[in-house]
């Protein structure tokens, strides 16, 4: 699968110019540009002469095209001190902010130098750039051919034939690249392919990249076959600088540019007026210009500065807004923040009081556990003994009724003749012999089973035997000592279960208290946790309004250097003598920095300072600090 490159390498490959290389037999040559040798020749006159205006003017023109917008507004902030009001410093900054990415305050500060007279055709090419980001491929194309009927430029042909593939017209973008292509112009062949692509045709995109741009092939598919799937503007961004998408700071800065009447495509096409003037300046030179008065002067200088005033005013409140907005929201996420802080802190203890409470409640259940053990295994001990001492019992009592019997006399052999043969019968004396014996054998057996003295049944014992108990007697003891044994036993069973209940219900108890105790202080600490978050919350939202407070203020002027800004403090109550009663100070904006007089209690009291300076001849406007916003003092000695 091919990955899409990043927007820093799209904005190499699709954007920046290759660095030249040698020709050779179908190489690409790439010419050199020669604004940095111009910038040279203006650095040149500015060591000679640190204030002129045109050096420097053209100096922040010349920075912003070779990518320094910093070196840019530096130069033009310099030209503002020389001359504020110029409107070829306001021309130049929508340049610069242009390659900035911010067409929408760049055609503002376009407008507000056309409103001030001055013509455009110079300007044309990165005015039309700032329609083309703005989704207005129609007004682009009329100033790009603006620009290229003051004399031909390889990079606006390029632009005007990447505008015409944004609005569709893939022919004619190819006949204006034709000449280019046929040098070989890599940047062309790169128009070539976002052409083709923007139209729908991503292999023939895919072609050009494989031939032309080798390495890049596979990684710019999935840029090319996005491309149709944008708008207008998202387009421009993609093919100019290589952004897909539209930022939130791009939205934004698109709000502030003002309204713009959308001009088709074919209307575009048309000729301009300045198309037909290709000859040196000198030609038209000859026609007298009659200079405006003073009062003429006064008026326009007056207009001007009405409009700055407009101008600067509206950005000031957007910025305003804009920092009301981020303040707003970098309290809301804190305030969730230090939620969430809490919320976890509350959660852990929370785990933590569980962890504690059941470490008890398993110490609590394994001493338990140990007692019932050592418990039943006494019950054992004892219920084995008991039965010991039972069987024992039990086996003397069978001894004692066996040593009671008395011994049973074999039978009385008779002797007597042998019976004559003839006389089968036995004789009565042998059947009453034989009938004793099982008398004997019968009472005998009855005297083991039974416990019946012996001389009941008229059977003696024998004459030698000693006396012993009768067997009744300790049968009698032995059956008393099996029941006292089994009332012990159960005695004691009964003993061990009323403890073990008696324990399980205490164990229930406590883990219920201490459960109950946990949750109450998860409660509290749940509450304690939500207080101090918002205490927290008010502390910081009352430290920054005592740092830093909304103030209103006059602002008298404005600079890129901080370290000048006593020297225009000083300037301007030589002009402003009510000057001298108030305090300097400053605030960032952007690039530049703020001259502020104040603090005044009102923006009421604001406007009536306004009006008084205005009387002074002094340009101002009120301007109110919001809450948190740095305000420093200005040393003026």
């Amino acid at each position: 699968m091919t990955r899409l490159l990043p927007p820093s390498a799209l904005l190499l490959l699709l954007v920046a110019a290759p660095l030249p290389v040698a020709a050779q037999s179908g190489a690409i040559v790439q010419p050199l540009t020669p604004n940095a040798d111009r910038l040279s020749e203006q650095m040149r006159i500015l060591g000679r002469s640190p204030n002129d205006l045109s050096a420097l003017v053209e100096a922040g023109r010349l920075s912003a095209k070779l990518g320094d917008a910093e070196a840019a507004m530096q130069f033009l902030a310099r030209a503002e001190r020389v001359s504020a009001g110029d409107p070829r410093i306001a021309a130049a900054r929508g340049a610069a902010l242009v390659t900035m990415e911010r067409p929408g305050e760049a055609l503002a500060m376009f407008q507000t130098a056309e409103r001030a007279g001055l013509a455009m055709a110079g300007y044309a090419a990165e005015r039309g750039l700032a329609y083309d980001l703005l989704g207005h491929p129609g007004n682009a194309q009329r100033d790009y051919r603006l620009a290229l009927a003051q004399g031909d430029d390889d990079e606006v042909t390029r632009r005007l034939a990447l505008s015409m593939g944004i609005s569709g017209d893939v022919a004619g973008a190819t006949a204006l690249l034709d000449p280019l292509l046929r040098r070989n112009d890599r940047a062309a062949w790169r128009v070539r392919a976002c052409v083709l692509a923007m139209s729908g045709d991503a292999a023939g995109a895919d072609r050009i990249a494989a031939t032309m741009l080798p390495g890049f092939g596979a990684s710019l598919a999935p840029f090319f076959r996005r491309l149709p799937q944008l708008a207008a503007a998202d387009r421009a961004f993609a093919v100019h600088f290589g952004r897909l998408a539209p930022t939130p700071e791009r939205l934004a800065d698109a709000r502030l540019a003002p309204a713009v009447t959308p001009l088709p495509a074919a209307v575009a096409a048309a000729p301009v007026a300045v198309a037909s003037v290709a000859r040196p300046a000198q030609t038209v030179t000859a026609t007298p210009v009659r200079r405006p008065t003073a009062s003429q002067r006064r008026a326009e200088q007056r207009r001007q500065a009405e409009a700055a005033q407009a101008t600067q005013l509206a950005e000031t409140r957007r910025i305003a807004d804009q920092k009301a907005q981020e303040l707003a929201k970098a309290r809301a996420d804190e305030a969730a923040r230090l939620t969430a802080l809490a919320q976890a802190e509350a959660a852990q203890a929370q785990r933590d009081r569980d962890a504690r409470l059941l470490a008890a409640q398993q110490a609590e259940k394994a001493r338990l556990d140990e007692a019932m053990r050592i418990e039943a295994t006494r019950v054992a001990e004892r219920q084995a003994e008991e039965r010991r001492v039972a069987a024992a019992a039990l086996a003397e009592r069978d001894r004692l009724a066996q040593a009671a019997v008395p011994p049973v006399a074999p039978p009385t052999q008779v002797a007597s003749a042998p019976p004559p043969p003839t006389t089968p019968a036995a004789s009565p004396a042998a059947t009453v012999v034989a009938a004793r014996g099982d008398t004997d054998e019968v009472l005998a057996r009855i005297i083991r089973n039974l416990d019946i003295p012996a001389a009941e049944l008229g059977v003696m014992p024998p004459t030698s035997a000693a006396p012993t108990p009768a067997a009744s007697t300790l049968a009698a003891d032995a059956e008393a000592a099996r029941r006292t044994a089994q009332a012990r036993e159960d005695e004691a069973t009964a003993a061990e279960a009323a403890r073990a209940a008696t324990a399980r219900k205490a164990a229930e108890a406590r883990a219920a208290t201490l459960k109950k105790a946990a949750d109450a202080k998860k409660l509290a600490d749940a509450k304690k946790a939500e207080d101090a978050a918002r205490a927290a919350e008010a502390k910081k939202a009352a430290d920054v309004k005592r740092a830093d407070p909304a103030r209103h203020w006059v602002q008298v002027a404005g600079g890129a250097n901080v370290a000048d800004l006593p020297k225009a403090w000083r300037a301007l109550i030589a002009k402003a003598p009510a000057l001298k009663a108030k305090q300097a100070w400053t605030t960032p904006l952007r690039a530049t920095n703020r001259l502020l007089a104040g603090p005044f209690p009102t923006d009421d009291a604001a406007q009536d300072f306004v009006n008084t300076l205005r009387r002074d001849g002094l340009s101002s406007f009120a301007f109110t600090s919001v809450a948190g916003q740095k305000v420093a003092r200005v040393p003026v000695k």
